[in-house]
């Protein structure tokens, strides 16, 4: 690691000079929300109070076109690897098989060798069949949540096993997982170990399914008529309300001056739980705006500040060379990767050009965009046929207007552009693509069903209380 200053990074990440920290180095809270919508936050205009993620924004820089993955694997693997998913399989929800390969270089496991102390909070998504793939084996010193994709916001059960962990080992332990999550990324920089800065990876899991808050939470919101809706509003308050719980602890310990904020949401809403993408169109799991172009922001006093829109594209995979040149650190990755250094631009206003477009996607569902073109593959709902779209979105951000049968050359161009792209085979092969009598991506996970508890709210898809396997943790491989 070595002190700011030093000349920005661009493009692949270097070896780190040195492993000891220098006086006034930068923390990083990153925080990620789990489906959350476009217009599912206050600053955007929604009736769904998000006063203190409002407050990063607005003393910060709002993203107005930053582009995630459809899904929530690929966004987290883009996150922590600067690449673009698609080049190492992960295409897909990684599930019960497979796991974000061994051989990419995380984000956690670089900043660590830079002298950093990591830890997660949250939500991992990103391979819990062997113990290799957990994350306190992928960079982390601490690691505390759930490893699947969803589990029951109570009983912290997914499809029949506990799913939730300290440093893995299963922990058994009462309460409502956003409040936990929250709770433990306070506890984290609170014990931080004050000789080295502090790399915080908070996942929240909310407001993905199933829904599900405190009765008190959803009546808040018994202005709007959905239930659905209702719910999924509460959710989010709650998850606001730990936003708010992490900023007060940096406040509270003198860290805020030297603390590197982001907020932003893995992938678009999924409608049918209550998200709202407007204007926005589509949703998760799909390569339109509305699944692919979601909420986030950033916040750094003394760099990144003043309550700005940065309109520039952003990705999620220029993350890792952003953080690296904002806390001023030279990293070493074994690949090339895809992201760009987006600091210049976010704290002087640079203008970056891209040099390859961004592809994202999930089974049949891809987009690329290269400029402000925008080339998408949808799968029919219910399966057949990927269909090809055209768009300009500089003049067509809600993509009404599709040119794809109009410019028939450019739609060419595009398509060529995604075939030439190289794809590995996918690392996720128990998560099938949407097909004939499949619905698709869920808002929730499979497994038992249950009713709702004394004082806990619900809504269309009701949580998994019952234990029929072995923990997660426990049930995974060591050989």
């Amino acid at each position: 690691m070595y002190c700011p200053g030093t000349p920005a990074i661009a493009g692949i990440a270097l070896l780190a000079l040195s492993l000891a920290p220098c006086a006034g180095a930068t923390n990083i809270v990153f925080m990620m929300a789990d489906d959350l919508g476009w217009n599912d936050v206050g600053y955007h205009g929604s009736e769904i109070h998000t006063p203190r993620v409002d407050s990063i924004a607005a003393r910060g820089t709002r993203l107005s076109r930053y582009y995630a993955s459809p899904l929530c694997s690929p966004t987290r693997a883009a996150f922590l690897t600067g690449r673009m998913p698609l080049r190492y399989g992960v295409d897909r929800p990684i599930e019960t098989r497979g796991g974000l390969p061994l051989d990419e270089s995380l984000l956690p496991e670089m900043v660590r060798d830079a002298g950093y102390q990591t830890a997660i909070a949250g939500k991992w998504h990103l391979g819990l069949e062997h113990v290799q793939f957990h994350p306190h084996n992928r960079g982390f010193d601490s690691a505390y949540g759930h490893l699947g994709p969803a589990l029951d916001y109570w009983t912290h059960i997914w499809d029949g096993g506990l799913d939730w962990h300290r440093d893995g080992n299963s922990l058994d332990e009462d309460g409502y997982t956003t409040a936990l999550i929250g709770a433990e990324a306070e506890r984290v920089i609170r014990e931080r170990d004050p000789s080295k800065p502090l790399f915080l990876y908070v996942a929240f899991n909310a407001p993905h399914g199933p829904l599900q808050a405190a009765e008190d939470a959803i009546a808040a919101y018994d202005v709007i008529s959905n239930p659905n809706r209702r719910a999924y509003a509460a959710m989010v308050s709650e998850m606001d309300r730990a936003v708010g719980g992490i900023l007060d602890t940096l406040d509270e310990e003198e860290l805020t001056q030297s603390t590197l904020i982001v907020w932003c949401s893995d992938n678009g809403g999924a409608l049918r739980l209550g998200a709202d993408n407007s204007p926005l169109r589509g949703g998760k799991g799909g390569a339109f705006e509305g699944g692919i172009r979601v909420p986030a922001a950033i916040w750094k006093p003394g760099a990144v500040e003043g309550g700005k829109t940065f309109t520039q594209m952003m990705t999620a995979t220029d993350w890792l060379p952003t953080i690296a040149a904002a806390a001023g650190i030279r990293l070493d990755a074994k690949h090339e990767i895809d992201g760009i250094d987006m600091w210049p631009a976010l704290t002087m206003g640079a203008k970056l050009d891209r040099d390859e477009p961004y592809v994202a996607g999930v089974f049949g569902n891809v987009a690329v965009i290269d400029g402000n073109w925008k080339y998408v593959e949808a799968m029919p709902r219910g399966g057949g046929q990927a269909g090809a779209h055209l768009f300009r979105l500089d003049a067509d951000p809600e993509e009404r207007n599709d040119l794809a049968m109009s410019n028939p050359q450019k739609l060419a161009e595009m398509a060529a552009l995604l075939q030439s792209f190289p794809r590995a085979p996918t690392v996720a092969p128990d998560v099938a693509p949407p097909g004939p009598g499949r619905r698709g991506p869920r808002g929730g996970a499979p497994g038992k069903r249950a009713g709702r508890q004394p004082g806990r709210g619900g809504g269309a898809l009701d949580g998994w209380k019952e234990i029929t396997k072995q923990p997660w943790v426990e049930a995974a491989r060591r050989d």
